[in-house]
């Protein structure tokens, strides 16, 4: 199990430095925390909300059911945040280039990529020609993430697999 941990270390050095200094550019500088703030909790509730509150039945069922997979990939989120205690990468790499970006105390997995899957996914199964364009914007959220050098690829890996599923319980589900 430990050889398993090292070797997931070792590739999420690699790739983090790729996502975070190889392909650093004043666009990308601008653009990254963009994308990230698009997952924040202020624009996700807002967008539920927008939905949740629209007359179309669809839409307002598709609201609800955004809502419901925000806020169970949130509290699965958290729970694993708490028991894994994963530092931020920034906080043990010196070489990252980071943006100040406010954020919390741990790093896996990460919420920011959780919530963007978790509502991308479920707006999907509603309008599934969506599809492409959300998943590549909410993997756009993730490699933010790395970019501003406030996650690992695998906190972001876990993200997009806790929000997926939580989607898809709540949806085949509910």
């Amino acid at each position: 199990m430990k050889s398993l941990l090292n070797y997931i270390t070792q590739e999420d050095l690699i790739f983090l430095n790729i996502f975070n200094n190889k392909i650093k550019c004043k666009v990308l500088d601008i653009v990254m925390p963009i994308f990230t703030y698009m997952a924040s909790a202020a624009v996700t509730i807002t967008l539920c909300l927008i939905a949740i509150l629209n007359s179309n039945t669809i839409i307002h069922l598709m609201g609800i059911n955004c809502a419901l997979a925000l806020a169970f990939s949130n509290v699965a989120s958290q729970l694993l945040k708490k028991s894994v205690n994963r530092t931020r990468p920034f906080l043990k790499i010196e070489t990252l280039y980071t943006k100040k970006i406010g954020i919390d105390v741990y790093s896996f997995p990460s919420g920011h990529t959780t919530a963007a899957f978790s509502i991308c996914v479920m707006v999907s199964f509603f309008f599934p020609e969506t599809a492409p364009f959300l998943i590549l914007l909410a993997s756009g959220i993730g490699i933010s993430r790395m970019y501003l050098g406030v996650h690992y690829p695998s906190d972001v890996m876990a993200g997009m697999l806790v929000g997926t599923l939580t989607s898809f319980l709540i949806f085949f589900l509910i």
